[in-house]
């Protein structure tokens, strides 16, 4: 499939049917912790990229395959998903197709749009980020496009969480010497306060970011959050369980997965064996592909990871 991947396990979501409305690498943000690689196509138009009827109709077949089996639709993916134009379309058309919740991950930038609140309220939850509590961390840690401004954004979010009646969590990626100093987290948490989430989650970069200078926060740093931020989500911990693949082809579903979704080469085997692949046609597969530069390994905190090679 084109548009759907998953269900995948999510740290949040359990498991979780990804809907990805957008060519890969397609953001407002260039962030410099971000798991996908360096944004290709900057912008912050708001526009149909894919026909509409296309993401409907793989939409239909994989929620009707999977509607048993999964506990949220999510529609996140390769980029920002609130800049498809049509995207309330296609949450109403999830709405028709199941029962189950439907979550928005999703920057925050837009949520000052009216058309993106609009499409949202048809969302169960909605999980913007926030790594900052000023317009000079925003810009070093997400460089966000010229035209989005941080006070506008921070207004944003505070309107639409007033006018949403479903859940509204916010998640804070931690950098160290970036973010993590407690003067840093005061000013976020101020702006969180401001907001009023229904909840919050604190992340550290698991998976390797775009920028390789970009680290983990010491264990000081995250033993004071509790006084900080009190009541929160630690959501430092990887994933686990294997991907859902829809054919025997090891190499479209490899790269399909890795386009929207880093994986550990120990989650690669895990997912594939089950289609009846052994670990070293798996293994021959991948050296395969790296060879080819369509995918590259990375040493991570002491683990393999695979992720697509951008050119």
């Amino acid at each position: 499939m084109k548009y759907i991947y998953g269900p995948v396990p999510s740290r949040r979501l359990g498991n979780s049917l990804g809907i990805d409305p957008l060519p890969s690498k397609t953001c407002n943000y260039q962030c410099i912790y971000c798991q996908l690689g360096k944004t290709t196509n900057f912008t912050n138009i708001r526009k149909n990229f894919f026909p509409k009827e296309e993401i409907i109709l793989e939409m239909e077949k994989a929620i009707e395959l999977h509607d048993n089996s999964i506990d949220y639709i999510t529609f996140v993916g390769s980029g920002e998903p609130t800049l498809y134009k049509d995207l309330k379309d296609l949450l109403i058309k999830a709405k028709e197709f199941s029962k189950k919740p439907i979550a928005v991950i999703t920057n925050g930038s837009l949520l000052n749009n009216k058309e993106v609140q609009d499409a949202l309220m048809h969302s169960d939850l909605v999980l913007p980020s926030l790594d900052a509590g000023n317009e000079q961390i925003f810009i070093r840690i997400n460089r966000p496009h010229p035209s989005i401004n941080f006070e506008d954004m921070i207004d944003g979010f505070i309107n639409f969480r007033n006018i949403f009646y479903g859940k509204f969590w916010i998640e804070v990626m931690l950098i160290r010497g970036v973010n993590d100093s407690k003067k840093e987290l005061l000013k976020i948490k101020e702006k969180i306060d401001l907001i009023n989430p229904n909840r919050i989650d604190i992340n550290v970069p698991i998976r390797p970011p775009v920028e390789k200078w970009v680290k983990i926060p010491d264990k000081e740093t995250l033993s004071f959050l509790n006084k900080i931020f009190v009541d929160y989500k630690n959501i430092n911990f990887p994933e686990e369980g294997k991907f859902s693949i829809y054919s025997s082809d090891l190499e479209t579903e490899l790269l399909s997965i890795l386009e929207r979704h880093p994986m550990r080469q120990d989650q690669i085997i895990k997912t594939f064996s089950s289609a009846k692949f052994t670990e070293d046609e798996i293994i021959t597969q991948l050296e395969q592909l790296k060879s080819l530069k369509k995918i590259k390994d990375i040493l991570y905190n002491n683990q393999i990871f695979w992720i697509l090679e951008i050119n």
